[in-house]
């Protein structure tokens, strides 16, 4: 997989990928800092509009990720939620209070109920890093196929992974599925309860058509990834079931994987992944 990085500078910055580049589309990552979860959203550039795949979870990231997008000079027409997880919502308020947004009807419920919130819950905690408002999908994407300026999506609806209900992107023409939370690439996953569907998922993609995947955190990634990531969820699993509290879980956790990004995500989990453990 040929992937370009053409814009990092420090620990504290988001890095930006080139993904694809054909005579008709670019595909962009951008990605947050280890230390912001690093964080993974999406351009598709099409000749004449962009499609923008989730938001950031910090206001300046979807700031820098809007310039960005504006950089290109091509309106955005859609921008896709793909699951309900404020990390991939939040920080969008500010930035993009003016796109047209889509999600599923589950995902769209969530965050019509649960968003402001989290939303409020998170200013309170992170203070003015957080966007001062939400922005709402307005329009209901369904499964099946699409033609959007000369290019097939392919819109599917994925169940039992990191979230109960996903949006799952893939571009046939370009050889690109964008998976977003299903796969985490070398960072730490959100994991809050069984896996057994996440894997069989994951397993999935070792044998369909694309090469290219597009996780929710961390850099675009190849079928390598995916291995890695299977491999991450059963010995994690494995570690959880054997640790006396979350304290035990997150060290051994931590020895096992300590090159991965977005740790702090393991203190967001644990609460959740221990109450219901006896």
């Amino acid at each position: 997989m040929k992937t370009y990085k053409y814009m990092t500078t420090s620990n504290d910055t988001p890095s930006i990928y080139l993904v694809k580049d054909t005579d008709k589309v670019k595909v962009h990552s951008f990605v947050s800092p280890g230390a912001a979860f690093a964080n993974a959203t999406h351009i598709i550039e099409l000749p004449t509009q962009l499609i923008l795949i989730d938001g950031q979870f910090f206001a300046p990231f979807a700031q820098q990720f809007r310039a960005l997008a504006d950089s290109f000079k091509k309106p955005i027409t859609r921008f896709y939620i793909t699951h309900d997880h404020p990390d991939h919502y939040l920080g969008m308020g500010d930035a993009f209070a003016d796109v047209t947004i889509y999600a599923l009807p589950e995902i769209s419920d969530g965050i019509h109920q649960r968003g402001q919130h989290e939303l409020e819950e998170k200013q309170q905690h992170f203070g003015n890093i957080i966007a001062s408002k939400l922005a709402y999908p307005t329009e209901t994407v369904q499964p099946g196929t699409e033609i959007i300026d000369g290019v097939e999506f392919i819109f599917e609806r994925i169940t039992n992974t990191e979230s109960p209900v996903t949006l799952f992107i893939k571009l046939p023409d370009l050889g690109i599925a964008i998976v977003q939370d299903i796969l985490y690439h070398n960072t730490h996953p959100f994991i809050t309860g069984p896996i057994d569907g996440w894997i069989a998922t994951l397993q999935s993609f070792q044998t369909d058509r694309y090469d290219i995947l597009l996780p929710g955190h961390g850099e675009p990634a190849d079928k390598t990834a995916v291995d890695n990531a299977i491999a991450y969820l059963k010995n994690a699993y494995k570690i959880f079931q054997a640790s006396a509290n979350g304290v035990e879980y997150k060290q051994q956790l931590l020895q096992a994987f300590p090159n991965y990004a977005g740790a702090k995500l393991i203190d967001i989990y644990i609460p959740i992944l221990f109450r219901n453990k006896n």
